[in-house]
C-alpha cells in the first residue's frame, strides 16, 4: 500500500512539475538584443607593470541574460563575458577568460593561465557601463546595436 501512495505522489508531483510554467529564460526583459562592448583596461603600474590594452566584442542579451566572447574559445587571449541584468538595469557579471600576453596580465601571468572576475554593471535604455571589481581598474561601456 505505502509503495502505490509513493508512485502515486510521485506522479502527482511529475505532473505539476511538467504544467509549471518555465520563466527566467524565456522571459524578455528591456535590455534583450545584441549590444557592442568595449572593454578598456588601462596600464597597471601600481607594482606588475601591466600594460593596457583595448577589447571590441558583441554580446547578445536574451531573457536578461547576457553573453558573449571575444577572441577563439578555448585559445589564449579569449574570454567570455556572461551574467544576469535584472528589470532596474544593475547587472552581476563575470569574465572568464584565457591570458594570451604576459605583458599585458597583472603579475605577468604565464600566457594559457586561466583567470576570472567580476564585474559591476549598470543599464539604462540603449547604454550602460561597468567596472571590473578587483586589482586591476577596467571599465565597461555597453552599446545597443
Amino acid at each position: 500500500m505505502r509503495t502505490c501512495w509513493r508512485a502515486g505522489s510521485a506522479l502527482v508531483i511529475a505532473a505539476h512539475l511538467v504544467a509549471a510554467p518555465v520563466h527566467a529564460a524565456e522571459d524578455s526583459s528591456a535590455f534583450d538584443g545584441r549590444w557592442d562592448v568595449t572593454l578598456t583596461c588601462p596600464p597597471h603600474n601600481e607594482d606588475e607593470d601591466a600594460k593596457g590594452y583595448v577589447h571590441r566584442f558583441p554580446v547578445d542579451v536574451k531573457g536578461g541574460l547576457l553573453r558573449g566572447t571575444h577572441g577563439s574559445e578555448g585559445e589564449p587571449g579569449w574570454h567570455l563575458l556572461t551574467g544576469k541584468i535584472a528589470p532596474d538595469g544593475r547587472a552581476a557579471l563575470r569574465l572568464d577568460g584565457i591570458v594570451n600576453n604576459p605583458n599585458y596580465a597583472v603579475g605577468h601571468a604565464f600566457r594559457g593561465k586561466p583567470y576570472n572576475y567580476n564585474v559591476r554593471a549598470t543599464f539604462e535604455g540603449a547604454g550602460g557601463n561597468g567596472q571590473r571589481v578587483g586589482k586591476r581598474h577596467c571599465e565597461f561601456r555597453f552599446e545597443r546595436k
